[in-house]
């Protein structure tokens, strides 16, 4: 099997045209044209149809693409078994990760497990929307969720994360201070957009569980955004603590309705379900839950 064809192949059906997938391989557009024609003409088919915008997979290109990436994978996790112990890791990691959670926690041990394997490469992509994670190619995402209902990947959890409710003094002074969850009703509170049912605030406290539909003027997908917001005395917002640490101690914000818990969210390692998971790929899992567990990042 044409090992160098499929590598090709792949990262050009992720980068999405010839050019950008021969600059990532380091290649002329040429050579990977070529590489690709190579492997359509020994497997008898058609695997990309092209046009003047660029490349996409036929039917029966997504059906090998999909095979390609786990004999891509195995290949690689068995040259990386036969090495011993004492050897770095060698090999090219894509990770997809929220940006707001990568900016505030993320980065310290992702760049202490950069440091720890120089043998490996880096290929980042950072972002607070949903991502395809299989069709893009990526090897592991990093996602925070309260709950997970994408059966085709494997996930694990690396720690918990406490949202939290908090206004500015300020608002709370010309506004008053909310009791309990319906109080909200009477308050302007800040929504996340990459959520389903937005303006529906659920809490956990003594009367027991609640849902609660607030009102508010203002939706942004930006974490970073509502926390803003909040600061100004805009709106009341709920936001993971991570995002609250600095502004918290401050006094920029303070949390309210600390009788009432929100449902707690979880940080999770997501990968493709594979036969053998690449050894960079656990290694790298292993170290960051790790990290979380002696950090209690995340958590209160």
């Amino acid at each position: 099997m044409d090992l160098v064809g499929m590598r090709t192949f792949c990262r050009t059906v992720e980068e999405g045209n010839l050019t950008a997938a021969a600059k990532a391989l380091h290649i002329t557009k040429s050579v990977a044209s070529r590489r690709i024609q190579t492997l359509e003409d020994d497997l008898g088919v058609r695997l990309l149809a092209r046009t003047t915008r660029g490349v996409t997979p036929t039917d029966a290109g997504t059906q090998f693409y999909e095979r390609a990436l786990t004999i891509l994978s195995d290949v690689e996790d068995a040259k990386q078994s036969v090495k011993t112990a004492s050897d770095n890791l060698v090999g090219h990691l894509r990770i997809t990760a929220p940006r707001s959670f990568s900016d505030i926690d993320l980065h310290e041990p992702l760049t202490a497990f950069m440091r720890e394997n120089p043998g490996l490469t880096f290929e980042l992509h950072l972002s607070d929307e949903r991502v395809d994670v299989i069709g893009g190619g990526y090897d592991l995402a990093i996602r925070v969720a309260q709950g997970l209902n994408d059966t085709s990947l494997i996930a694990k959890k690396l720690t918990n994360i406490r949202p939290l409710v908090v206004a500015s003094p300020g608002y709370l002074e010309e506004n008053g201070t909310p009791q309990k969850p319906e109080d909200l009703k009477d308050h302007n509170c800040v929504f996340y957009a990459n959520v389903t049912a937005a303006e529906q605030w659920r809490f956990n406290g003594p009367d027991g569980a609640k849902a609660v539909r607030v009102g508010g003027t203002m939706t942004t997908n930006s974490g970073v955004m509502q926390l803003a917001i909040a600061r100004a005395g805009l709106a009341i917002a709920a936001l993971p603590e991570f995002f609250l640490r600095d502004a918290l101690k401050n006094g920029d914000v303070v949390t309210i309705l600390d009788e009432w818990d929100r449902p707690e969210s979880g940080l999770y390692a997501l990968y493709p379900e594979r036969r053998l998971l690449p050894t960079k790929v656990r290694t790298l899992i292993d170290f960051l839950a790790a990290w979380f567990a002696s950090n209690n990042s995340g958590k209160s």
